[in-house]
C-alpha cells in the first residue's frame, strides 16, 4: 500500500477527496491530511508518505513552497499539485520543482485515482531500473570518480592529516572548510535469499539511491568506503544544523534503500567534532555503531554518541544497541511490552484498566484468564527489568511464588493492588536505573504531549524544540524507542481522550474534537472511525 497525504486549505475540497476515493478498496492509503503546508510539513516528516496531493494557493506555506522543501529533505515522495488555476507560471514552477502531476480543481475521484495510478506506476519503474546492474554501474561511474573516493577514504580512515585534507580536498573537488563536522557510516545487507546477481545489485543500487538523496544537500560529501559500506561528511555552520541534516538523510537512506531494493540498512551517526582532523575519530564511532547493528539485523539509526556514552552496553538500556522487544505471545504482549518499557507512574491505572478489561465477567467465571494477565504483567515487566540488568524477584513487593501469584486471582480487588504496586515498583527502579540520553527524551516528549495534546498547535518542532533536539533526530528515536511514530503516538493519545469524553460525558463529536485538540470535526470523525473501527456515535452507543 502507497501511502498519500493530502494538504488543501478548503475544507469542501478536502472532505470531498477524502469521501469520494474507496481507499479501502485501491492501492492507496490516506496516511493524513492538513490545511496547510506550514502544519503538514512536521506531519509529512514524521508520517513519511510516499505520494502528496497538495493545493498551491494556501495561506502561512503555499503548496510550491511545501514541494521545495519536501523534494530536498524527502526525496523519494512524488507529488502531485492541486490547483484551480490552469495558469503557465504555476504549471511551470512545478515542473522545475520536480513534481509527478498538475491537476485542476474540481479533480473527480476518477481524475485523482487516475493520476495516483500514473504516479505509482513511475515509482514501480524505478524500481526496476535499480534492479538493472549494469545500468547502475554506468550510472555509478560517471557520477563518481574512483580517485576521489580512494582520497576520502584516506582521510576518513585517518591516514590524511586535517590540514592536508583541507589543503588538497579542492584537487578532488571537496571542499571541507567547515565549523562543524558529523561522520555517518552506512552499512548495506542484501536481503535473505537473493541470487548473486540480485545480491551485486543491492548495494548498487543502494549507492545510486544515497547519492541521489545526498546530492540535495550542498553541504554533505558522500562515497563508497568499501565494498556495502559508504560513507558520508555532513558540515555545518552550528552543531543544530549538522545534526539536523544527518537525521533527514539517515531516514530518507533507511526508507527509500530498504523500499526500493530490499536491503537492510543501518546508519551510524558519529558525534559532532569541530576540526576536519577530528572527522576520523567520529567516523570510527559512527561505524562501530553501524556494525553492532547490521550485524544483528537492526536496520536502523544507529546513534554513535549514545552507544559509546554507556558504561556497561547491556541489551535494551537506552543509549546502548537497542534490545529486540520481546514477541510474548498473551494478551497484546508487544504493545504493552513498549507501553509499560515507557510508562509513567499516572500511566499505571490506565495500563491495569487496559489488562483487566480484557477479563470482562470471565473473571469470577474462569480463574484461569486472571492467572493470564497475571503471568503476562509478571512476564513483560520482568523483562523490562532483566534487559536493565536487574532482578524481578528482589523489586517485586511481593514473593513471586505459586502461592503468591495464585493469591492474586483471590479477587478484582486485590489483583488491582497487587498489580498497582508491582508496576509502581518497577518503574521507580527503571527511572532510577536508566540514566539514557534516549529515555530521557522519550519521557519528556510524551509529557509534554500528554499535557498539550489539546492544542492544535502542537506538533514534531514544537515537541523537540521542548526536549532539546532537532525534529528529524526526535522522529527516528521516538519511533525506534516506542514502536510508534509520533503522529501515531499524538493520534492515539487524542482519540483514547476522546473515547473517554464520548463514554463519561453529554459533549457533542464537534466539541469533543476541538476539545481533544483536532481543528475540524470532520476529519476527527474520519480519524476515530480509522483508529476505533467504528465512527464516535457507534463508539458512544456500544453496551448502551
Amino acid at each position: 500500500m502507497l501511502k498519500v497525504f493530502l494538504v488543501e486549505d478548503e475544507i469542501v475540497v478536502r472532505e470531498g477527496i477524502r469521501n469520494s476515493v474507496a481507499w479501502e478498496k485501491t492501492a492507496y492509503t490516506l496516511a493524513g491530511e492538513a490545511p496547510d503546508g506550514e502544519i503538514a510539513l512536521p506531519m509529512i516528516q514524521d508520517i513519511k508518505p510516499d505520494i502528496i496531493i497538495t493545493d498551491i494557493r494556501m495561506p502561512f506555506m503555499d503548496g510550491l513552497a511545501l514541494s521545495r522543501i519536501v523534494r530536498k529533505t524527502l526525496p523519494w515522495i512524488k507529488i502531485i499539485i492541486l490547483s484551480g488555476h490552469d495558469e503557465f507560471e504555476y504549471a511551470r514552477e512545478a515542473i522545475s520543482i520536480g513534481v509527478e502531476g498538475y491537476l485542476l480543481k474540481p479533480a473527480s475521484s476518477d481524475d485523482m485515482l487516475k493520476a495516483l495510478d500514473k504516479v505509482a506506476l513511475r515509482i514501480s519503474e524505478e524500481q526496476a531500473k535499480l534492479r538493472d546492474i549494469e545500468n547502475l554501474k554506468e550510472k555509478l561511474r560517471d557520477a563518481s570518480s574512483l580517485l576521489r573516493d580512494k582520497w576520502l577514504g584516506d582521510f576518513i580512515n585517518g591516514r590524511i592529516s586535517g590540514t592536508s585534507a583541507l589543503e588538497n580536498g579542492k584537487d578532488f573537488g571537496v571542499d571541507l572548510s567547515s565549523r562543524f563536522y558529523i561522520a555517518c557510516a552506512i552499512a548495506i545487507k542484501p536481503s535473505r535469499g537473493e541470487t548473486a546477481r540480485q545480491g551485486d545489485a543491492g548495494p548498487l543500487a543502494a549507492a545510486f539511491i544515497i547519492k541521489s538523496i545526498t546530492e540535495h544537500y550542498s553541504s554533505c560529501v558522500f562515497f563508497k568506503e568499501s565494498g556495502a559500506l559508504f560513507a558520508l561528511i555532513v558540515k555545518g555552520d552550528a552543531a543544530s544544523a549538522a545534526e539536523e541534516t544527518a537525521y533527514a538523510i539517515a531516514q530518507a537512506v533507511i526508507y527509500e534503500v530498504q523500499r526500493d531494493t530490499g536491503c537492510g540498512v543501518a546508519v551510524g551517526i558519529g558525534p559532532g567534532v569541530e576540526r576536519a582532523g577530528e572527522v576520523p575519530a567520529s567516523f570510527k564511532a559512527a561505524l562501530a555503531a553501524a556494525k553492532s547493528f547490521i550485524e544483528k539485523s537492526q536496520f536502523k539509526i544507529a546513534d554513535a554518541e549514545n552507544i559509546a556514552g554507556s558504561a556497561a552496553p547491556l541489551p535494551g538500556l537506552p543509549g546502548t544497541v537497542p534490545y529486540k522487544d520481546a514477541h510474548f505471545s498473551g494478551i497484546n504482549g508487544d504493545f504493552m511490552f513498549t507501553k509499560l518499557k515507557y510508562a509513567a507512574k499516572g500511566d499505571i491505572d490506565s495500563i491495569l484498566e487496559e489488562y483487566v478489561g480484557m477479563l470482562g465477567n470471565s473473571f469470577d467465571e474462569n480463574p484461569m484468564f486472571a492467572y493470564l494477565v497475571i503471568g503476562e504483567i509478571i512476564m513483560t515487566v520482568s523483562r523490562i527489568v532483566e534487559v536493565l540488568g536487574g532482578d524481578i524477584n528482589i523489586i517485586s513487593p511481593f514473593a513471586l511464588t505459586q502461592h503468591e501469584v495464585s493469591e492474586l486471582a483471590s479477587s478484582k480487588e486485590t489483583l488491582l493492588e497487587k498489580l498497582r504496586s508491582l508496576l509502581n515498583a518497577v518503574i521507580e527502579w527503571r527511572d532510577a536505573h536508566s540514566g539514557g540520553r534516549y529515555q530521557a527524551v522519550i519521557m519528556k516528549a510524551r509529557e509534554y504531549i500528554d499535557i498539550n495534546y489539546t492544542s492544535g498547535e502542537i506538533s514534531l518542532h514544537s515537541t523537540a524544540n521542548f526536549v532539546g533536539i532537532s525534529p528529524n533526530h526526535l522522529s527516528a528515536v521516538f519511533a525506534q524507542e516506542t514502536g510508534e511514530n509520533f503522529i501515531d503516538y499524538l493520534t492515539r493519545v487524542r482519540i483514547e481522550k476522546a473515547k473517554f469524553l464520548l463514554k463519561n460525558t453529554a459533549m457533542k463529536s464537534a466539541d469533543i474534537a476541538y476539545e481533544t485538540g483536532f481543528n475540524d470535526p470532520h476529519y476527527f470523525s474520519y480519524i476515530f472511525k480509522k483508529n476505533a473501527g467504528m465512527s464516535p456515535r457507534e463508539y458512544r452507543n456500544t453496551g448502551k
